[in-house]
């Protein structure tokens, strides 16, 4: 049978980022991407010793300049084993509020040691739905 599933593809931007910096411990945001309604950010330790901030932030622009917290995950030390996870989610109103012209969200992350290596996946409820909104990403 083909596969010809596209109900959640079209209704949300999904996207993942392999976190491997040359020193996990510098504090750096992820990806600038566009906000849309709801913008719901997930990080995940694959190997090391730990997560230590792991923080949405807006901007107003995709440079990322002059970029404001939105909201900072309460305890992201506990994230200190392969396979832990933190979620955060924001909505557009939250962004506005810090920021009044924001169009654009990242995650800020810095890890417990220089070799520590994270998965970030991003989850946007776009504004409006439209077909292969999240799309094969092959490099």
């Amino acid at each position: 049978m083909a596969y010809t599933a596209n109900k959640l593809k079209a209704r949300f931007l999904s996207r993942t980022y392999v976190d491997d910096p040359a020193d996990a411990t510098v504090v750096r945001y992820i990806a600038w991407v566009k906000m849309g309604q709801n913008f719901l950010a997930k990080v995940a330790l694959v190997s090391g010793t730990g997560v230590l901030t792991f923080k949405i932030f807006a901007a107003t622009d995709s440079a990322g300049t002059s970029p404001t917290e939105v909201v900072a995950h309460a305890t992201p030390t506990t994230a200190d084993a392969a396979g832990d996870q933190l979620v955060l989610e924001v909505s557009q109103e939250q962004v506005l509020a810090a920021v009044a012209h924001a169009s654009h969200v990242s995650v800020q992350l810095d890890c417990d040691a220089a070799g520590d290596i994270c998965a970030v996946d991003y989850l946007i409820e776009p504004h409006n739905a439209y077909d292969g909104l999240t799309a094969d990403v092959i490099a």
